[in-house]
Parts: structure tokens; C-alpha cells; sequence
């Protein structure tokens, strides 16, 4: 019995490291519940997050995505509504964030920091972090003097599955 209580506590904690995060405490697969009280025991602190200096990002109620009652990725999106050229700034000044802390870029269109000339119907900018568990996806949406940045946050492994149609 005691041999059976030492793998159980053993199968515990592998089932812990591999959880993998997206954002913070949001992990992948959580229940939905579970990461909507997140949300809302820190609602301030996820209504102010900055990706850069003079960026603010914020989560909204839409921000967590599930599949089936599972959170499968996370949408955050600039605190307030930008003009053009700060919304230029934004994606810039978050790109070198992440860079920063050694996400490494993965795609980004040729245009990708000019709000008006990014392609709709492909991703603006992708980042990988270090050990390769997340993907983050930055977009620019908007149209004359209103934008807003979006950023996204999957599951790597699951991202990829969803690439290749396997998901």
C-alpha cells in the first residue's frame, strides 16, 4: 500500500510540471471555471499589463477561449482604443518586448508594423518563448483613426496540432 501511495504522489507531481502554462496562472486545459475565478480574483492586475514601455494591455470577459469547458488559448487586447501611429507603436514596441526576453519571432509578414498594410487573412507577427510551450500571436485590427492590438496566447503543441489539421 505504501508503495502505491509513493506512485500516486509520483504521478502527482509529473502531472504538475507538465502543465503548461499560457499567461501567468491561466494554463492550458484548465477548466473554464477555474480560469474565469482567476480572472476574477485579479482583475486589476490583468486590466493593466504591459508588453513594453508606454503599452497597456488588458483582459476582458471575452479573453478566455475553451474548447468543450477547457481554456485552449487566452486574447488580450490594448487597454484603450489607438490611433494609427500609436497602434504602429504598440506593435513595435511590444515585438522588442518579447525579443527581450528571448521569444524568438517565427513569422511576421513584411509589413508587420504598419496597421494598414498587414494581410487580414495571415498572422501579423508570431513568437515562440524559450522552451518552446507557447505561442504568441500579435495582430493590429481596426480601420481609420480607431485600432487596437490583440495578442494571443496558445499552447505550442496544441497550435501545432491545429496547423497541421490533426485538431
Amino acid at each position: 500500500m505504501k508503495f502505491f501511495g509513493i506512485l500516486l504522489y509520483l504521478g502527482m507531481g509529473f502531472n504538475l510540471i507538465t502543465a503548461q502554462v499560457l499567461y501567468k496562472n491561466f494554463e492550458f486545459e484548465m477548466p473554464l471555471e477555474k480560469a474565469t475565478e482567476i480572472l476574477q480574483e485579479n482583475s486589476k492586475t490583468l486590466k493593466n499589463i504591459s508588453f513594453g514601455k508606454g503599452t497597456s494591455y488588458a483582459f476582458r470577459k471575452r479573453s478566455l477561449v475553451d474548447h468543450e469547458g477547457s481554456l485552449v488559448s487566452i486574447n488580450i487586447w490594448s487597454k484603450k482604443n489607438l490611433s494609427l501611429a500609436q497602434a504602429t507603436e504598440y506593435l513595435k514596441k511590444t515585438r522588442s518586448y518579447f525579443e527581450s526576453i528571448d521569444h524568438k519571432t517565427v513569422y511576421a509578414q513584411e509589413n508587420w508594423s504598419d496597421p494598414i498594410l498587414v494581410k487580414k487573412n495571415l498572422p501579423c507577427i508570431r513568437f515562440v518563448d524559450p522552451d518552446k510551450t507557447v505561442v504568441i500571436e500579435m495582430d493590429p485590427r481596426g480601420q481609420g483613426s480607431v485600432y487596437n492590438v490583440f495578442i494571443t496566447f496558445y499552447n505550442y503543441d496544441w497550435f501545432l496540432r491545429k496547423a497541421r489539421g490533426e485538431e
